[in-house]
């Protein structure tokens, strides 16, 4: 009997030894959570409403730069004559990683020992306002492995450590902070686009916005625009930022060769607004970068050549390089008078039928469609190779006449007539000088007009009239 007594009594301590062990277990599991969260919460730095954010200011050791958000962009607001286009990506994204900053460890109290000994005594400091409120983030070292940057805020007393990606996200130098983009405007911004060289206009292109066409100047009405030219120039211009921003300097138009520069490009804005751009071939690598310098700003930026290679076009660059005389469809009849082939032919295209001096040529046989299309082809497309708008010639003793009757009773009449130089010559529709000069490459040859007529004719068994 006492034996069982024994082991009842022993049972029992044990039990009561166990509950208090469980007890301070969950006691101490607690405290240490406790201590956790704790932990984890003083390593929250921020936890702002981003839209909040409408004002930063940053100091570093170029100076104080204060912008705020109006109008749904970032724009500087100093005081001093010191104003420049701010780089938008680099202020919203402060106010991303800003409104959501977390550290990865404390490093004890932010007193004036720590501070020297984090670089801290003279740090780079980053300000949002929500407000009237303002919250700032002290940004110092790096550490020794890279991985960290030390930092203390405004609301807490302790130094903490901030991931380096984090760090680089929100430090910027004053180059940094600068608009880098070529132009600033958007696609439909944009005017006008002019390029000089040695005070002399190249080429000077407006936009119509009422035709919704680009133009060129009064003197050149007689081309043709080509609007895939300047509407992907825009398209380009609009996009482009640079590769290399330098600082500022005084002696930056004579170090750069900007004093005699290799080109000038004007940009118009719809708001009657400019942006003049010097450009240099500078250096050993001018073949690949080339230097720009942007007289509102006076910032000096690097790009790549290939990217503003529309400084080397010319007013050619922008017309329609080729002449439809006339569509085949379109035509009841053509004549062709040159040296070695004069010859009319009428065209029926609902019978598709073609009859030339009393022969009927049946273009429903694919292979005489194919012979009469490609001859048709070689003289009602031709080449533009050159302008010379401030030539005067006189339309006679052409070297090449194609004439056009059209199914709605119209006519057209294509003339060449020769600039004396070589095979080139000068494009007259209806008896009115183009401004254009074309070759006569198209007419001999193997793939020329003359033997696609010969073809034509073997094919249709028609003497050529020759």
């Amino acid at each position: 009997m006492k034996k069982g007594i024994i082991a009842l009594v022993a049972l029992a301590a044990a039990a009561g030894i166990s509950m208090a062990s469980f007890f301070a277990i969950k006691s101490k599991s607690e405290k240490e959570t406790r201590q956790e969260e704790i932990s984890a919460a003083d390593k929250v730095l921020f936890e702002l409403d981003e839209a909040s954010l409408t004002k930063i200011r940053i100091d570093n050791s170029d100076g104080s730069y204060t912008a705020e958000y109006t109008d749904n962009s970032w724009k500087m607001t100093d005081s001093s004559d010191d104003v420049f286009d701010l780089k938008q990506d680099v202020f919203s994204g402060i106010c991303t990683f800003l409104s959501n900053l977390t550290a990865h460890d404390s490093y004890g109290e932010a007193n004036d020992e720590n501070k020297q000994k984090y670089g801290l005594n003279d740090p780079y400091t980053i300000t949002v306002f929500s407000g009237d409120e303002s919250h700032t983030l002290y940004i110092g070292d790096i550490s020794p492995t890279g991985d960290y940057y030390y930092a203390y805020t405004s609301e807490k007393n302790n130094i903490y450590a901030i991931s380096a990606s984090d760090g680089e996200s929100l430090i910027f130098d004053r180059i940094n902070l600068k608009n880098d983009s070529f132009v600033p405007y958007t696609d439909n911004d944009i005017v006008g686009m002019t390029l000089k060289k040695n005070g002399d206009v190249v080429y000077d292109l407006t936009f119509d916005t009422n035709a919704g066409l680009w133009q060129l100047p009064e003197e050149y009405s007689m081309l043709t625009v080509n609007q895939t030219k300047p509407s992907n120039m825009v398209t380009l211009i609009t996009r482009l930022t640079a590769e290399i921003m330098y600082p500022e300097s005084d002696d930056d138009m004579e170090t750069f060769n900007f004093d005699e520069p290799a080109a000038e490009f004007i940009v118009t804005g719809a708001d009657g607004t400019q942006r003049t751009i010097l450009m240099s071939h500078f250096g050993s690598e001018a073949k690949t970068y080339t230097h720009t310098y942007m007289t509102d700003s006076k910032q000096v930026e690097v790009y790549y050549a290939s990217d503003l290679k529309f400084i080397d076009y010319e007013v050619f660059d922008f017309i329609t390089q080729s002449v439809e005389n006339a569509n085949m469809y379109s035509i009841t009849d053509f004549e062709i008078n040159c040296s070695g082939l004069s010859d009319k032919f009428t065209f029926d295209s609902a019978s598709m039928k073609a009859e030339c001096r009393g022969t009927e040529i049946d273009l429903n046989n694919a292979e005489l469609k194919s012979y009469f299309e490609t001859f048709y082809n070689t003289f009602s497309y031709l080449n533009i190779t050159g302008i010379d708008i401030d030539a005067e010639p006189k339309l006679e003793e052409p070297v090449f006449t194609a004439k056009y009757t059209f199914k709605d009773g119209g006519s057209s009449v294509i003339d060449l007539v020769s600039t004396g130089n070589d095979n080139d010559c000068y494009i007259f529709i209806d008896g009115e000088y183009t401004g254009t000069i074309t070759d006569l490459s198209f007419m001999s040859g193997t793939y020329s007009m003359l033997s696609a007529y010969e073809n034509l004719c073997r094919q249709s068994d028609l003497t050529p009239n020759n």
